[in-house]
């Protein structure tokens, strides 16, 4: 029950460091040794450019060669690296504990997000152990405008702010429930303000809901949100609501 991830403009990608990106998403996608001119015809990448990078990666211990030298494989040195690292999250060592609390009460998968010029961007996830649940993955961005994470991210701007920033939205339709009038939105938000939670049904497939409120951690807001199959979310609205606000409350609180 994934969502279309949504992705930043060209102008905000450095070509050298996306290729990087897209080699290693490669083999995690395909679970095998690659050759190089696999790797080369599935990322459209040129030859002399696609060497380069792996001699690169190879050579700072990141990569190694296999099958007498025909094909590439990562080493553990990436895993060990982005271990240490998301050890040592500032925000998510604070944050994960509290989400995985939250996601048990719930029974329904819970993410963390933050707001990326129009997008809202998934920081952390704790999926449900259910069979039938929300799938996310850390790193998707979402349009703000098909979620309630996008809602909560929105409401706590000031008003001047939220507004320049919806005007900037492109409202595009993803179901027959997505929200496609800024003037709807705007009512949308402040429903949510009212209620003390914001909600979204449907706003990009039918089949899922979702629930949230925002919090403020290291003078930024984020957007603590509950989602799952619509009949399980909107049956289950006012506890799941509540939930959230009072683990967004203690959040607050904490020094």
């Amino acid at each position: 029950m994934s969502e279309k991830t949504a992705t930043n403009p060209p102008d905000a990608n450095v070509k050298s460091a996306r290729r990087v990106i897209e080699i290693f998403q490669l083999f995690a996608e395909l679970k095998q040794p690659l050759p190089f001119s696999l790797i080369s015809k599935r990322l459209g990448l040129p030859k002399s450019s696609c060497l380069a990078l792996l001699k690169t990666l190879e050579g700072n211990g990141y990569l190694y060669r296999l099958n007498d030298g025909r094909d590439y494989y990562p080493t553990r040195r990436i895993y060990n690296e982005a271990r240490v690292i998301a050890e040592n999250d500032p925000l998510l060592s604070n944050m994960r504990p509290l989400l995985y609390e939250l996601s048990q009460e719930t029974g329904e998968t819970v993410y963390l997000a933050k707001r990326t010029g129009t997008l809202s961007h998934y920081v952390e996830v704790v999926e449900s152990g259910q069979t039938l649940r929300y799938a996310a993955t850390v790193g998707e961005k979402r349009q703000l405008h098909i979620g309630a994470s996008g809602q909560c991210l929105l409401a706590a701007l000031d008003d001047a702010e939220r507004d320049a920033v919806i005007d900037e939205l492109e409202l595009n339709r993803y179901s027959s429930h997505t929200i496609t009038s800024k003037a709807k939105l705007r009512k949308a938000i402040e429903e949510g303000k009212a209620r003390g939670w914001f909600v979204s049904v449907g706003g990009y497939q039918s089949g899922v809901a979702s629930i949230g409120s925002y919090v403020w951690i290291n003078g930024e807001p984020h957007a603590i949100v509950v989602a799952g199959p619509t009949e399980r979310i909107v049956s289950n609205e006012t506890q799941i609501g509540r939930s959230v606000a009072a683990l967004c409350a203690r959040v607050t609180q904490q020094p």
